[in-house]
């Protein structure tokens, strides 16, 4: 396999990954408000309308809480076959929101590294290491996929697959 094959399917793997963790989070705020009478009844009124300098409602989809916070949440109030794996996802969307990756050679995949925040005697601390590779991928795509099923499930959405 040539470098720009291997990127470019790097690029679609790492494109699924970030969609499907947007996905998920949308997806749990939403159930939560979906659980809550109250916001659902705001956020179909309110949010449809909304332009910038409005107030609106503090609810799941308005307030500042992380996707840790949001998925314990979720998890509170989502039937027990529905509830997802907190570490997994958050450790994952953290490594790719606050790791670097780059690339190394034309034999490697690409590799991602996520240095601490403290610095000690002018070093930092390597916290995550690893390679990119199609299984790593595959593994991640699959943890992603099944969250992101149990949270259809507690929305009673139907699935459609695009064409």
């Amino acid at each position: 396999m040539n470098d720009k094959t291997r990127y470019e399917r790097h690029a679609i793997n790492l494109g699924k990954l970030l969609g499907n963790l947007q996905s998920i989070e949308m997806g749990a705020r939403m159930a939560i408000v979906k659980l809550d009478k109250r916001a659902a009844g705001q956020v179909q009124s309110q949010l449809p309308q909304l332009k910038a300098g409005d107030s609106v409602e503090l609810n799941a989809l308005t307030n500042g809480d992380d996707l840790r916070q949001t998925i314990e949440k979720y998890n509170k109030r989502a039937a027990l076959d529905c509830r997802i794996e907190v570490e997994p996802v958050v450790n994952l969307r953290d490594a790719l929101a606050h790791g670097r990756a780059f690339g190394f050679g034309a034999a490697k995949p690409l590799r991602l590294l996520k240095f601490s925040r403290k610095i000690k005697n002018e070093k930092v601390l390597i916290e995550l290491a690893l390679d990119m590779t199609d299984e790593w991928f595959l593994e991640n795509i699959r943890i992603l996929e099944q969250a992101l099923g149990r949270i259809t499930k507690a929305l009673d959405y139907e699935v459609r697959e695009f064409s």
